[in-house]
């Protein structure tokens, strides 16, 4: 089993503040790329979680290699499969072949006002391509539980958590198609985020 006990622990808490999640069944039963808006500092552990606990699957995040440095976040990210950015799409596309997830954040950081921001990076138009697993696009609403404004949780529950239908993308990767596909894969988050929101 994916995290045996760290998700018999914080799937149970964590549900204790989730209102609503809608489109589990949509997960697919292969390898999968997560693809999500980011409102709060949960985000990732939520979505992590969620599918060890359905699927049984380790969901591995591209993640920042600017903060959350030194030994004890090294040994958190290794412990969970997180893959430090710049030069990681190999290692993301190997993840995969091995049968795990790779969840994604396209805008990189936490938002600053409940909006999606301006995507940087076309990485996830290439990994999509490249890989071919299938994009299972997630709208979060958590901005009320835990924002970047926020010291401490709110403790409420007022997570809502939808997720999408796979896409598919296939063909030759150039920077036009990276970025169409990840134009596409965002519109869809961004769609399904607006839905959550409500």
């Amino acid at each position: 089993m994916v995290y045996a006990i760290t998700k018999l622990v914080l799937w149970p808490f964590f549900r204790l503040f989730i209102r609503q999640i809608d489109g589990v069944e949509n997960l697919p039963n292969k390898p999968f790329i997560l693809v999500a808006n980011h409102e709060s500092y949960i985000d990732g552990a939520i979505l992590m979680t969620l599918v060890a606990w359905y699927k049984n699957k380790q969901v591995c995040y591209f993640a920042t290699n600017k903060t959350f440095l030194g030994t004890f976040w090294n040994m958190i990210f290794n412990h969970f499969g997180a893959i430090r950015v710049n030069g990681s799409l190999e290692k993301g596309l190997n993840a995969l072949k091995q049968g795990k997830c790779m969840g994604i954040f396209p805008e990189g950081q936490r938002t600053y006002t409940c909006k999606i921001g301006k995507i940087e990076h076309k990485g996830l138009g290439v990994l999509a391509i490249l890989s071919k697993a299938p994009v299972v696009p997630v709208g979060m609403f958590t901005y009320k539980f835990w924002n970047r404004f926020q010291k401490w949780p709110t403790f409420n529950k007022n997570i809502k958590i939808t997720i999408g239908k796979p896409m598919a993308f296939k063909g030759k990767v150039t920077t036009k198609s990276a970025w169409k596909t990840v134009r596409t894969i965002m519109k869809e988050v961004a769609k399904l985020a607006r839905i959550s929101h409500a």
